[in-house]
């Protein structure tokens, strides 16, 4: 990965656009990485849009939330004694 210290940005933007067209590009500050810059593809293609998401236990349909229930209170029951 090419690497570019952020107090060069300014004057080789067109150089650091072009090495990140080509693959992912490391922004450094004091000599330590700080940002990646890549392409848009690039981008989507390692973080894949994740098909899971998340609800609230008042929206989990019924049987979800039973089935929580008895897997806590299994996991629990020994630690309660």
């Amino acid at each position: 990965m090419r690497s570019f210290p952020s107090s060069d940005l300014k004057q080789i933007l067109g150089d650091v656009l072009h090495a990140a067209s080509h693959g992912p590009v490391t922004i450094t500050k004091h000599n330590k990485p700080r940002f990646v810059l890549m392409s848009i593809d690039d981008y989507e293609q390692r973080f894949q849009k994740d098909p899971r998401s998340a609800i609230a236990v008042e929206d989990m349909p019924t049987e979800h939330l039973a089935m929580l229930e008895r897997a806590l209170r299994g996991a629990t029951d020994g630690d309660l004694e």
